[in-house]
């Protein structure tokens, strides 16, 4: 770019100007040399040899100023020409790296206190599947008397523990427990147990959860029976009673990793509970067996200790007594509906990592740890809820048109909402424990429980 000629022609000039005095650079050399040698006094007089070295160097400052200003100005505007949206980029790069998960709560039990509650007449909450719901009335089942305990726990009160025992003389704490780790050392964990297969308890979130959000805990060292003939973990001769008044309790055992439910999680029999999930990590130890676990290489028919990941298929055919079919993953993909199969196999002295994690209509299910037949692994997979409709997916109504809706009614139950209303939102709350006052007894772990939303 040419300078103006005003510019130019006084530039010109003060520079023949100050070719007659020495350069500055020359001069400040000098001037370090003489502060080495006369301390203050050589820096005194570089300050004065400064002022009679170059009277013009005001000027040149304030014309190369000007002139360096005017390139500026006209290179600017050319480069900057038909690219008014660079601000905006810049902007959204810095937005995007903002963006991360934040832990808005965690219990780590290491200062926590338990609540105390107090055992109070059960008044059977909930209908439908419930233990005095429509279902079971019309089958002539008349619910024991039964006890329920609740209070929340951590900061905010996040956390809600509840309990269900047949006995107002059952101690809580031989049901939730703060204690040492299983596997050593100092740390304090939580332990959930039912000594009795008609107790049950369960951790759940106090409030629906956000929009986005990721759940994670630590789950380890349980003793629910083991998948094998005999007991399976029981005293022996327990029933399902008296909601499956004919089922040996044994055929069954087990907990809940982690799951999604769409209600307010309580302490029910395992028919409620088998209605209102949403996504599922558990185990049941089922002798005979009836599934199968992909042991590496195929599948193989057992019940000993799997980890089931599911998402529920709300196309699938009801069954009043199990609810809808399962979406299983195994072998590295979502199997058929209807095929009940397990990712791999717990070991009982380990502890695990799970997670589920949810962004928009898509659930994240993932395990970390040493499992029976992968060894050291992880366990990740995401099921696009919308479009397999996953049971009760929806936080808002469903569109009109959507596949998932279904208006018929349980055949039971035909006075009760219908089966999937597009009007209907359900929300997300999660769980883990032993939810079933009618299966499952023995004990379980839980430790470093976080709930991460996303921001940015």
């Amino acid at each position: 770019m040419r300078l103006p000629r005003f510019a130019s022609q006084t530039f010109s000039r003060l520079s023949r100007n100050f070719q007659n005095t020495r350069s500055p650079s020359v001069a400040a050399l000098s001037d370090v040399q003489n502060d080495r040698v006369n301390g203050l006094a050589g820096i005194m007089s570089k300050q004065n040899n400064k002022r009679r070295i170059s009277p013009a160097l005001p000027y040149v400052q304030l014309i190369v100023g000007m002139a360096l200003g005017m390139v500026f100005l006209v290179g600017w505007t050319t480069a900057t020409a038909g690219v008014h949206s660079l601000p905006k980029v810049r902007t959204e790069h810095h937005r995007r790296h903002r963006q991360s998960w934040v832990v808005v709560f965690q219990e780590t039990f290491e200062n926590l206190i338990l609540p105390n509650p107090v055992w109070e007449t059960d008044t059977y909450p909930d209908n439908g599947f419930s233990d005095d719901g429509a279902f079971f009335q019309n089958r002539g089942v008349i619910p024991p008397p039964a006890f329920r305990a609740s209070a929340p726990f951590g900061k905010k009160n996040w956390l809600t523990v509840e309990s269900y025992s047949r006995s107002p003389t059952t101690v809580l704490r031989d049901l939730f427990s703060i204690t040492s780790d299983p596997a050593g050392g100092c740390n304090k964990v939580l332990r959930i147990a039912s000594p009795a297969h008609t107790d049950a308890t369960l951790v759940r979130s106090t409030r629906a959860l956000p929009k986005r959000y990721r759940i994670s805990l630590k789950v380890g060292y349980a003793n629910f029976g083991n998948g094998l003939p005999g007991n399976n973990g029981y005293t022996g001769g327990e029933l399902a009673e008296p909601w499956l008044a004919d089922k040996a309790a044994s055929e069954e055992n087990g907990f809940y990793w982690l799951t999604i439910l769409d209600t307010v999680p309580r302490p029910h029999n395992n028919v409620y509970l088998h209605h209102h999930r949403k996504v599922v990590l558990d185990s049941d130890n089922n002798v005979p067996p009836w599934m199968e676990i992909y042991n590496g290489q195929r599948f193989m028919e057992s019940g000993e200790t799997p980890l089931m990941m599911i998402g529920i298929d709300g196309k699938g055919t009801t069954n009043e007594l199990n609810g809808k079919p399962f979406y299983s993953y195994a072998a590295g993909v979502w199997q058929p509906s209807g095929k009940i199969r397990a990712v791999d196999a717990y070991k009982s002295m380990t502890w695990y990592r799970a997670s589920i994690e949810r962004n928009g209509d898509r659930f994240t299910l993932k395990v970390t740890g040493n499992f029976k037949f992968g060894g050291r692994k992880t366990y990740k997979t995401t099921i696009n809820a919308a479009d397999k409709c996953v049971w009760h997916y929806n936080r808002k109504p469903l569109a009109a048109d959507s596949p998932c809706i279904d208006n018929s009614h349980y055949p039971s139950l035909p006075n009760e909402p219908a089966l999937w209303s597009a009007n209907i939102a359900w929300p997300d709350f999660f769980m883990f424990g032993e939810p079933h006052n009618n299966f499952y007894e023995g004990e379980v772990f839980y430790d470093d429980i976080r709930l991460e939303i996303w921001r940015g």
